[in-house]
C-alpha cells in the first residue's frame, strides 16, 4: 500500500499517485536488454520513422494536389513534378517510403512471432500491432485501387 504524507514537492507528489521514482530507476538503471539482441529489434523504430516520413511526405504533396478530375493529373507530373522545388524528390520519396514500410511491417511481425512477442502477457501489444497492420494495409490498398500507382 502507498505510503500518504506530505509532498516536499512535484516529483514527490508524481510519486506518491504514479510511482515515478520506481519506474525511473528500472527504466534508466536497471532495464535488462537481451543478451540475443541484434537489428531486427530496431523494426518498430524503423517503422516509426518511415511512418513519420510518410506523414510529412504526404502533408507537402497535399499542398500541391489538385484533387479535380481534369486537374488531378497535370497537379502530380507537371506542378509537383516540375515546377515545385525538388518535388520530384518528395513524390518518389513517399511512394519509396510507403513500399520500405510493408517490407518492414512483414519484417517486424515475423521477428515477433519468432521471439513470441503474442503469447501470454504480451498479447494485448499483438492484438493492437494487428489491428494497425490491418488499417494500414485496407488504406494502401484503397489509395492503391482508387487512385491508381500513376
Amino acid at each position: 500500500m502507498a505510503q500518504i504524507h506530505k509532498a516536499d514537492g512535484i516529483i514527490d507528489w508524481l510519486d506518491q499517485r504514479l510511482a515515478v521514482k520506481p519506474l525511473m530507476k528500472v527504466l534508466m538503471t536497471e532495464y535488462w536488454i537481451p543478451k540475443n539482441i541484434n537489428f531486427l529489434w530496431a523494426m518498430g523504430v524503423v517503422l516509426v520513422v518511415l511512418f513519420s516520413l510518410l506523414v510529412i511526405s504526404g502533408l507537402f504533396l497535399l499542398m500541391y494536389y489538385k484533387p479535380d478530375t481534369k486537374l488531378a493529373f497535370d497537379s502530380v507530373n507537371y506542378t509537383i513534378m516540375q515546377e515545385v522545388k525538388y518535388g520530384w524528390l518528395w513524390r518518389h520519396l513517399h511512394a519509396v517510403s510507403a513500399s520500405v514500410c510493408f517490407l518492414v511491417i512483414y519484417i517486424h511481425m515475423f521477428v515477433a512471432i519468432y521471439y513470441g512477442s503474442y503469447k501470454r502477457g504480451r498479447e494485448m501489444i499483438w492484438i493492437t500491432g494487428m489491428i494497425l497492420f490491418g488499417f494500414f494495409l485496407l488504406k494502401h490498398l484503397v489509395v492503391i485501387c482508387f487512385l491508381g500507382d500513376k
